[in-house]
């Protein structure tokens, strides 16, 4: 993200700031806005003669008096002012949320999604449009409660990296000797790029065989992945892990009876869904679903354009699972198939990758053979025993004593 704030501003945001008024920023705002970003902390405690303590007590003082931010007007805000770059990361993740909404649903919409569901008995009269409109409606407000994450990011409070062949927390700006030819060719071109020198590569090695080194007996098998492409392998495997686990959970919790009906209930009006249904969810909702993604990189360390790649595959794998094309039998990855039997029947199947936790939850149910006939998923007797099944459920969608007992947990 703070590549992409770097781009915007001296592209866009420069001008937009420098264009606007010269209003003065209230005293308050002022004085917050004036905190500095935590990278210029350790700079601030050395050059000061007195303690740390101190220092930080006299720098609270200067912000809350606004002394700190004296004479600051609106289009006078410098680029890494904090209240520039919420404002400036607000737009961006708002913009960035509308790029990838329509840009991943509308060509699953198009060529993918069946528009023979829409005679679906539980198929809602302008469907496509109430669940853009709930899209619409919080987006906003779900842009505007990630920023504290994104600034958090910009500011250096994340544990993102840079450099695949030296993460930033060993020795940053520089990289590990390299093992392959092709590595070879892109660390001479880091070294050129960056300025690393030979000595700075070496106190990285060596900081990396020191870490190894804590392993014993294991550390020719655990070094490669300590540092460069083993440990993104490494970084990536926790990532799904983390976010699987924690998808699974948050998911579970907006079921129950004291939340469900107050949030995740929107979101279940669509019981026959297509793609834009992915972001038609209570802001609350959206927000919740989405924390562990950004609390991860706070305590991992993590290839920063790794991570926006997978940020940007689960985004995609959540307008997969509402295409309602049922491209697997297989009971390992929740599919979309798996989904609908979510949307369908409420309490089952809330993981997020796979169906691992749904099956150490009791809450794993296969999807019928019939959704994976070509015939059958469309046959209208099939519709109207789901849509029976669906009104059997309760305002929170729990079973009702009249709910289908043919599918029980774990019966498949």
């Amino acid at each position: 993200m703070d590549d992409t704030l770097k781009l915007a501003d001296q592209y866009v945001f420069n001008f937009i700031y420098g264009s606007l008024p010269a209003i003065p920023i209230p005293d308050l705002v002022a004085g917050i806005a004036a905190i500095p970003k935590w990278s210029d902390y350790p700079s601030l405690l050395s050059s000061s003669s007195s303690s740390p303590l101190d220092t930080l007590t006299a720098l609270a003082r200067n912000v809350a008096s606004s002394t700190f931010a004296s004479n600051l007007t609106l289009n006078t805000l410098p680029a890494d002012n904090i209240l520039r770059q919420i404002l400036s990361l607000f737009v961006i993740t708002y913009a960035g949320a509308l790029v990838m909404y329509f840009g991943m649903a509308y060509p699953s919409y198009l060529f993918v999604f069946d528009k023979n569901y829409k005679k679906h008995p539980r198929y809602l009269k302008n469907q496509v449009k109430l669940e853009i409109q709930m899209s619409m409606k919080a987006l906003p407000s779900i842009s505007f409660m990630t920023v504290p994450f994104l600034l958090g990011q910009v500011r250096g409070w994340s544990q993102l990296y840079t450099h695949i062949h030296s993460r930033d927390d060993i020795a940053p700006a520089t990289f590990n000797p390299p093992t392959s030819t092709i590595q070879q060719s892109i660390a001479a071109a880091v070294v050129s790029a960056t300025g690393a020198n030979a000595t700075a590569a070496a106190a990285s090695a060596a900081k990396t065989a020191a870490r190894a080194a804590n392993f014993g007996p294991l550390a020719p098998l655990v070094k490669p992945f300590l540092d460069g492409w083993g440990y993104v392998a490494v970084s990536i495997v926790l990532f799904l892990i983390f976010t699987d686990f924690g998808g699974y959970w948050s998911h579970r919790l907006l079921h129950h009876p004291l939340v469900y009906k107050r949030l995740h209930k929107p979101h279940h009006k669509f019981i026959v869904p297509t793609p834009f249904a992915s972001n038609a969810f209570h802001p609350l909702d959206g927000f919740f679903q989405s924390t562990h993604y950004h609390i991860f990189v706070f305590l991992v360390p993590m290839q920063k354009n790794i991570y926006v790649l997978l940020f940007a595959l689960s985004n995609l794998l959540s307008v997969l699972i509402h295409d309602g094309e049922y491209w697997t039998t297989g009971s390992m990855f929740n599919s979309s198939a798996h989904h609908a039997v979510h949307h369908l029947y409420f309490n089952y199947n809330y993981g997020g990758y796979w169906t691992f936790w749904d099956r150490i939850g009791g809450s794993y149910r296969k999807p019928d053979d019939s959704m994976f006939n070509p015939t059958q998923k469309m046959d209208k007797s099939v519709w109207k025993k789901q849509a029976r099944d669906t009104d059997t459920y309760d305002d929170n969608g729990k079973p009702t004593a009249a709910s289908d007992q043919t599918f029980k947990v774990g019966a498949h």
